[in-house]
C-alpha cells in the first residue's frame, strides 16, 4: 500500500515541468504525450549546459543526452526515443547536430519565442 505525504515530504521528489503552452497549444497538438514528455525532459536537462559550459561559438546552448541515457531515464524503447525525437525535430523544438565520433549536440528551441514570432507576423 502507498503512504500518504506528511508535511514537508511533499517537496522530496524533483520534478520536470512540462509547459502548459505545450498542453494546450494549437500549434503543438499534432506532438504525440511521449513528444511532450521528452520535450520537457530536454528542457530540464537545460539546466545543466552552465555547469558543462554546453555554449557553442555563437553562445547558444545546447545539451548532451546520448539516446541510451535518455531511454533509461524515461523508460522509452530505443524506437520510440527516436520517433518522439523527430516530431520534435519537424515542429522545429529542436536540432540535433552529429559531429563525427562525438555524441549528438541537441538545441533546445525557445518555444515561446515562436509564439510571440506568429502573434506579431
Amino acid at each position: 500500500m502507498m503512504e500518504y505525504f506528511y508535511g514537508a515530504q511533499s517537496a522530496q521528489f524533483a520534478s520536470v515541468e512540462i509547459p502548459k503552452e505545450l498542453l494546450t497549444g494549437k500549434a503543438f497538438s499534432s506532438l504525440s504525450p511521449g513528444a511532450k514528455l521528452m520535450y520537457a525532459v530536454l528542457l530540464d536537462r537545460m539546466r545543466e549546459a552552465k555547469r558543462h559550459s554546453w555554449y557553442d561559438e555563437q553562445n547558444r546552448v545546447y545539451i548532451l543526452y546520448p539516446l541510451r541515457k535518455l531511454e533509461e531515464d524515461i523508460g522509452f524503447s530505443r524506437h520510440t526515443v527516436i520517433d518522439c525525437m523527430k516530431e520534435l525535430e519537424d515542429i522545429g523544438l529542436i536540432l540535433r547536430l552529429q559531429e563525427k565520433g562525438k555524441p549528438n549536440k541537441i538545441y533546445v528551441k525557445n518555444f515561446n519565442r515562436q509564439k510571440i514570432f506568429q502573434l506579431i507576423g
